[in-house]
């Protein structure tokens, strides 16, 4: 018999701003789900250029709840998956 299919997704992304003619990367945004706990997604957040970033808080926010938004929607796939696929376990306690 065989197990059941595990998938872990792994994605990262940046808040780029323009610093003079260059862009620069002043946030990072991470996010790892596996479908076998889609409840326990793991969303990471840092500031790369402290300056930039207060600088450009308004874009680095919304560059970050956009990124947010985007897990919401792989964890909202992963969940109807795991809903339609009949699996136990995984969603217990989640009501």
């Amino acid at each position: 018999m065989l197990k059941p299919m595990e998938k872990t997704i792994n994605i990262s992304s940046g808040s780029i701003v323009k610093k003079g003619k260059e862009d620069l990367e002043a946030a990072g945004f991470s996010l790892s789900i596996n479908s076998m706990d889609p409840l326990g997604m793991g969303i990471n957040s840092w500031v790369n250029d402290r300056e930039e970033y207060n600088q450009n808080l308004a874009q680095c926010c919304a560059d970050e709840d956009a990124f947010r938004a985007y897990a919401r929607q792989i964890q909202d796939e992963m969940l109807a998956e795991v809903s339609s696929d009949g699996a136990e376990g995984v969603l217990d306690g989640a009501e």
